[in-house]
């Protein structure tokens, strides 16, 4: 049986709102270290990773970056869910973007441009 490959994506928001920029600014960079190490790429605000894997080894992987962070704030008595607001896993497959049009609205071409087409 052949498994599907998948990408998914993986979001990470941090808490600028309760801890100070610097320290969020560290915890990021320690983040996406992490979450590279575990075979995401950054692309925005967001980590994708395109594999085999289920929905659950994929989460999986996210957390274990993030317990990684965790032995780095430890002696500083934090952990990394401390400074996360968001943390969650979807399949891109179910991802729209809403900055492009609809499936449903079609490209209408002048007037000008349709009679070179032909």
């Amino acid at each position: 049986m052949n498994q599907a490959i998948r990408t998914y994506g993986d979001v990470i928001n941090l808490d600028y709102s309760h801890h100070p920029v610097s320290e969020c600014k560290a915890v990021w960079h320690k983040i996406l270290q992490t979450m590279m190490l575990e075979g995401f790429h950054n692309d925005k605000r967001m980590f994708l990773i395109t594999t085999i894997l289920d929905k659950d080894s994929v989460c999986d992987k996210a957390r274990h970056a993030l317990s990684i962070i965790d032995a780095h704030l430890e002696p500083y008595n934090k952990h990394s869910f401390q400074y996360v607001t968001d943390f969650f896993t979807f399949d891109m497959s179910n991802y729209v973007d809403l900055r492009l049009p609809p499936p449903d609205v079609g490209v209408t071409l002048k007037e000008q441009h349709q009679a070179n087409t032909h």
